[in-house]
């Protein structure tokens, strides 16, 4: 008889999570009930929030204890139905976490179609993290022509994403990312206007250099000390969108803000948010996101880990070593 792999959470991290907070287990194939879907899972995604919910319970989700299955959205194919919604055959995204068989109610559910973009690229561009970029930036950023932008973890998915629609309206874009070969993909590929190692390269002295004018906008990813030096450049009715703080989610003494005083002097807004609070915008967020991606005027990559056990290797990865764009783990 099949059985079902799994993912479960054995232990809470404390400071970096790697392969050893996990197990793999082996479960029996759920059936599905009238209005239900069993989906075969095919790609599952990889995120940093990933990680906040192993402290459970946190401000915007239950979270994940010890013993039970790791959460996150995944795209797959139905093999079985009871709903006059969906058939089997075809592709959905849902979040339906780390397994090969995922049961869900047909109302959670998103059908998609490949021929748009590849599978995971739903998990990426198209889903959640492009539907952050989109409300991120266009709800809280409100982007202008002529303003300046800066974007932290801008070869992420989010970052990147964000980064084009800053472009799209005309504005200077500055990328913070980690690497070199990232500063190239963002002025070569994406067309930033400029590109800072924050790794190997002093930030304050270079946003000196590119952005002397200062900062309309910064669509922070990072948190920490990128956020702090950022608050240095901050132009006068600015804004400040809180979109993710990776570089706090592994630490146990998170790092204290020397230069939150900017704000008031610059009468600026700072403003965090959670995707997951705006799901009234979401269909708005996805029409816009795959006609973009159709008319090639949205780039997107992706990284893909092969089997599921290793999705906790995965997830340290992009603390560690992050690629470019979005990490995803293939079933």
């Amino acid at each position: 008889m099949m059985k079902n792999k799994q993912v479960v959470l054995v232990k809470k991290p404390e400071g970096l999570i790697d392969e050893s907070h996990f197990s793999i287990v082996s479960t029996d194939i759920p059936s599905p009930k009238d209005g239900e879907v069993l989906v075969k899972n095919r790609y599952v995604s990889i995120d940093p929030y990933l990680r906040l919910l192993t402290e459970e319970p946190t401000t915007f989700s239950k979270g994940v204890k010890p013993g039970n299955r790791m959460e996150s959205w995944s795209v797959g194919e139905v093999v079985e139905s009871k709903s006059p919604v969906f058939h089997p055959g075809q592709y959905v995204l849902g979040y339906l976490g780390w397994q090969e068989y995922g049961l869900s109610n047909e109302r959670d559910l998103r059908p998609i179609d490949p021929s748009i973009a590849s599978l995971p690229a739903f998990l990426g561009v198209l889903g959640m993290p492009g539907i952050t970029a989109y409300l991120g930036m266009f709800d809280y950023g409100q982007p202008q022509a002529g303003h300046t932008v800066l974007i932290s973890a801008a070869a992420g998915t989010v970052g990147m994403t964000a980064g084009q629609f800053a472009k799209m309206h005309s504005c200077k874009v500055v990328g913070i990312t980690d690497s070199e070969e990232k500063c190239r993909f963002l002025l070569e590929e994406l067309n930033f206007d400029y590109a800072i190692n924050g790794k190997r390269e002093n930030l304050e002295e270079k946003l000196k250099q590119c952005v002397p004018e200062g900062i309309d906008l910064y669509y922070d990813n990072v948190g920490g000390e990128t956020l702090d030096t950022a608050l240095l450049f901050l132009r006068k009715n600015s804004r400040v969108v809180i979109c993710g703080m990776i570089s706090q989610y592994n630490v146990k003494t998170p790092y204290a803000i020397k230069n939150f005083e900017r704000l008031h002097s610059a009468r600026a807004t700072l403003k965090g948010f959670i995707v997951g609070d705006r799901t009234d915008r979401w269909p708005e967020a996805i029409r816009k996101l795959e006609a973009w991606v159709k008319e090639k005027k949205l780039k997107h990559k992706e990284n893909v880990f092969h089997g599921l056990e290793n999705a906790p290797k995965a997830l340290h990865s992009i603390f560690t070593n992050a690629p470019i764009g979005k990490t995803v783990v293939e079933v």
